[in-house]
């Protein structure tokens, strides 16, 4: 066997110094076996010469074979090394692969939640327009947001009943932090023609007493639009917070609270609610068929005189046909028809 001369070894300990710091580690041992070659035989000096010469040529074959081995460990070309692939055409070139990036998903909306909200519309009184109270189950992200929105965009459930906003106005926001409720409106909201400075009005206590009613408490409102507080809504002076009108000035003096527009009742009695303010606390009631009165009495509220009070009581309906019915309820009128009249307030129900 031919003892590697010192070229030989130097060249083997090069090559393993620049090979031993490639990954895979672990996988340089097994490179190295493959590539290595048979001992040579002794020889006469031209023979060792030659050896010689051989064995360096078999040193760099070494190398380029350990190089090769290194590649396709690396994954540097797309094949085993047990199966090599074609020879590279040098007029192809290879378009990198871009990597599978998921793409982001969009953000979602909080989910809707269903409230039951008082919301607030104009109807006609003896002492003109005013505001009705009518609870309406409402949906959104809150609860101050869903009512304002049905006040604003929405459309009562009594025929009775109406909304002064422009059908292109919708509320885009609506928050409150204690001191001050914000409603965020689309747009400033000019005055549409043929609404006068009465109804413009009532159309900012609509939705100031909305709001309050939302969250439970008498908080001022300020209008936006753009996030900045704006001057104007329906040519209603708006830039500051603006508290609620007194409510024997703007709200009906009587509002049924239950049964609802429509509702449909079984069992022979009919539950009523709502709120008056009605001379010496009296609240006549009467129950229609089209025009003929088939029962009536009266509710007594808790006060009277000072604010709004709430009534209510159950009424006998059991001896009513199957059918649709009118609920009408109405402050006690003292002037005994010499006065405007008496605020009244409706609802149609089906017995079934």
């Amino acid at each position: 066997m031919t003892t590697p001369t010192p070229d030989d070894r130097r060249l083997r300990e090069l090559l393993s110094g620049a090979v031993d710091n490639i990954e895979p580690a672990d996988r340089l041992a097994t490179i190295r076996s493959r590539t290595a070659g048979p001992a040579r035989p002794k020889g006469n000096a031209m023979s060792t010469q030659r050896s010689k010469l051989v064995g360096i040529g078999g040193a760099v074959l070494a190398t380029a074979a350990v190089i090769t081995g290194i590649a396709w460990a690396g994954g540097v070309f797309d094949s085993t090394p047990d199966s090599p692939g074609p020879a590279a055409d040098p007029t192809t070139s290879v378009t990198p692969q871009e990597p599978d990036e998921t793409e982001p998903s969009e953000p979602t909306e909080p989910p809707a939640e269903q409230f039951t909200a008082g919301v607030y519309y104009l109807g006609e009184t003896p002492m003109g327009t005013r505001l009705y109270r009518e609870f309406q189950r409402v949906e959104g992200a809150t609860k101050l947001m869903a009512a304002v929105q049905a006040a604003v965009e929405g459309s009562p459930q009594d025929p009775d009943y109406s909304t002064p906003w422009p059908t292109s106005l919708t509320v885009a926001d609506a928050t409150e932090d204690g001191d001050v409720i914000r409603i965020e409106l689309s747009d400033t909201a000019d005055r549409p023609s043929g609404m006068n400075a009465e109804a413009a009005q009532l159309a900012i206590e609509q939705v100031i007493y909305t709001a309050q009613g939302a969250v439970g408490a008498r908080t001022p409102v300020q209008f936006m639009v753009d996030g900045n507080p704006v001057s104007e809504v329906l040519g209603v002076p708006t830039s500051e917070p603006l508290a609620q009108g007194d409510p024997l000035d703007v709200l009906s003096l009587v509002s049924i609270t239950d049964p609802s527009e429509g509702q449909r009742v079984s069992g022979g009695t009919l539950k009523v609610s709502g709120t008056a303010n009605s001379f010496e606390a009296n609240v006549p009631w009467q129950v229609l068929d089209g025009d003929t009165e088939v029962a009536a009495d009266f509710f007594t509220a808790e006060g009277a005189y000072d604010k709004m009070y709430p009534f209510g009581g159950d009424i006998d309906i059991s001896g009513l046909a199957p059918g649709e019915y009118v609920l009408r309820v109405q402050t006690d009128d003292p002037s005994s028809g010499e006065g405007p009249g008496p605020f009244v307030d409706t609802r149609t129900f089906v017995v079934e």
